[in-house]
């Protein structure tokens, strides 16, 4: 993404402004360049490469590139440029907080929020001023939904088991965070999401699962469970209910397209593994169910799908 917001023309930055614009214009006209913002520009090639994400990005650097001053990105924003997954679709605007008595006025691709903020609270990534990241989750959390934001704050808090990255915050962090802004509009929402998040969920896929379990009324789960036999380790389970004897598993796409996530694997070899597996699983006495993103993302689709696997609702 880095390359796109380099590859940015602002008008104002150019000389001979009136025959630029109208070059410029022609360009669009012709998909040689796309207008993202109003006299910012970027190559029609490369934008038609670029994923949401990095569409997001770029316009987040073109609104940034044409302030007065540099503005202090938040909430959408502030979540794109900090890595942290989406739900959906980014937003249309780019958000910005402004000064508490500026109020929150929104036009031209802008939304602003009319919010107080500490020094800490402001940190500097790409060349961006963006809100920190505990200040991000906790204002996502506040005034997001409940599926989107527990998906950010389980990535936030995500701790890789095979020792790779640290966690880049801990749940302790955004409660001082979520304390020290109280009190606030949607504080209780806040904290709900705080509590409800945890640090080994392994992607927005096992979140998404893991929410949408809790809102149809499912027993939730324990998480991320080893499994061993006579032959040694198999391996770690999404979801498992010792109660059901249930063991549940959320896989995407990429675990079977995408080379990377295949670890120089075909296709086939995965199918073999995979299977290989929950023979080991079934073995042990337990039941095995997998589901992809179509069904947990919808209620219905997921409902169903756990109901046939024999896993009851809780008793409210």
């Amino acid at each position: 993404m880095l390359n796109s917001a380099e590859s940015l023309t602002f008008i104002a930055d150019l000389r001979t402004r009136d025959r630029t614009r109208q070059q410029y214009a022609n360009d669009v006209a012709s998909g040689a360049q796309v207008r993202v913002a109003r006299g910012v520009y970027v190559p029609g090639l490369m934008w038609r490469k670029l994923s949401d994400t990095d569409r997001y990005l770029v316009l987040i650097h073109a609104i940034a590139g044409t302030r007065a001053s540099p503005p202090i990105l938040s909430h959408w924003s502030a979540a794109a440029i900090h890595g942290l997954p989406i739900i959906g679709t980014w937003p249309p605007s780019v958000h910005m907080i402004v000064p508490a008595s500026s109020g929150s006025r929104s036009r031209n691709l802008v939304t602003r929020h009319a919010l107080s903020l500490e020094a800490d609270e402001v940190v500097e990534v790409d060349g961006l001023r963006v809100t920190s990241l505990l200040r991000t989750v906790v204002d996502m959390a506040a005034l997001g939904r409940f599926l989107p934001a527990v998906v950010m704050a389980d990535h936030a808090l995500h701790e890789d088991r095979h020792g790779g990255s640290p966690p880049r915050c801990t749940r302790e962090q955004l409660l001082a965070q979520w304390q020290r802004r109280m009190p606030f509009r949607g504080c209780a929402r806040a904290r709900e999401v705080i509590d409800f998040a945890v640090a080994n969920s392994d992607s927005p896929l096992e979140s998404v699962s893991r929410v949408n379990m809790e809102m149809i009324g499912f027993p939730r789960p324990q998480l991320q469970i080893p499994f061993s036999d006579h032959l040694g380790f198999i391996g770690y389970a999404d979801y498992f209910w010792p109660e059901h004897s249930l063991i549940g598993e959320a896989d995407g796409d990429k675990k079977y397209l995408d080379p990377a996530f295949r670890s120089g694997r075909s296709i086939e070899e995965v199918l073999v593994a995979q299977t290989k597996r929950e023979n080991r699983l079934r073995a042990l006495g337990f039941r095995v169910t997998r589901w992809d993103w179509a069904t947990a993302i919808s209620h219905s689709a997921l409902r169903s799908h756990l109901h046939a696997a024999g896993l009851p609702l809780r008793v409210r």
